[in-house]
């Protein structure tokens, strides 16, 4: 009975002091850890700021942009939730304008390939000359717009310009959809129709692709109830006013700037189709 009074002692003892050093941790160490990836988010958004400024301009170089992209991804859930929580528009808000007409234009600036996301996570060097992030936006002029407004609920997508040739488009018209977009970072699409301008001439045919739902109000509908695993996805890690970063099913990331109507009037076409 002594032995086990002494023991039982001890015990609580020893328990009471790790709740102690539980505490101490939760109060010192696990703030200091939050500061540590909030510090490292606001580092990677003014990486990702400062490549879009443009082809010609001082940018920071490819893999500190790939590093910059990646921590934005482990941050991805947390960072949506902070735009809901401090501006009522999460990620859906910002890609598509809040709603406005004509929606929202983003310009591709840069693209990692999957090979190259995998080596950077391990801290390995590419496996191949190819296999890295390349700024993009001085050899194609490729535009995503995101519309959701009352007018029209859409996802324009193609190349306007091609080693610096531009007076045509090539792409597609996709209806798409984000659920639960206060939650989740996935976007999903599907393309609807091809679309091709050309000597002022547009072009459009039905988008040929396995199990791909036809235009109008029954397409809209099949498409909805269809689950995510089923369709196209982008799982966009990050959006605000300037950038977008987002991975598509191949595992490739892709780097979106925000373009204005200076940029736009300089850079595209109208095309049949739009709102």
């Amino acid at each position: 009975m002594r032995w086990e009074a002494r023991f039982g002692s001890r015990w609580r003892g020893g328990f009471f002091c790790l709740l102690g050093l539980a505490c101490l941790l939760r109060r010192n160490v696990m703030p200091a850890f939050a500061e540590t990836a909030e510090g490292a988010a606001v580092a990677a958004r003014a990486t990702l700021r400062q490549a879009t400024l443009g082809a010609g301009q001082e940018r920071p170089a490819e893999n500190a942009v790939l590093r910059a992209l990646l921590d934005l991804q482990k941050e991805k859930t947390q960072l949506n939730k902070d735009a809901v929580r401090m501006q009522a528009d999460p990620y859906l808000g910002k890609l598509t304008g809040s709603g406005r007409s004509g929606g929202k234009r983003w310009r591709l600036v840069y693209l990692a390939t999957r090979n190259a996301v995998v080596a950077e996570r391990k801290g390995q060097a590419p496996p191949s000359f190819f296999d890295r992030g390349w700024y993009v936006d001085g050899l194609v002029t490729a535009v995503q717009r995101f519309e959701d407004s009352p007018a029209a609920h859409v996802n324009q997508n193609g190349v306007f310009e091609f080693l610096g040739l531009g007076g045509f488009f090539f792409g597609y018209f996709a209806r798409f959809k984000w659920p639960s977009p206060e939650k989740r970072t996935t976007l999903a699409f599907q393309p609807i129709t091809n679309n091709l301008k050309l000597f002022g001439q547009d072009w459009s045919w039905p988008f040929a692709a396995s199990g791909a739902a036809g235009a109008g109000p029954e397409g809209d509908a099949q498409f909805e109830a269809s689950r995510l695993q089923d369709l196209n996805i982008f799982n966009f890690f990050y959006v605000d006013d300037q950038v977008a970063v987002a991975q598509g099913a191949s595992g490739s990331v892709a780097l979106w700037g925000a373009t204005d109507p200076e940029w736009d009037q300089k850079h595209l076409i109208p095309v049949e189709g739009e709102a």
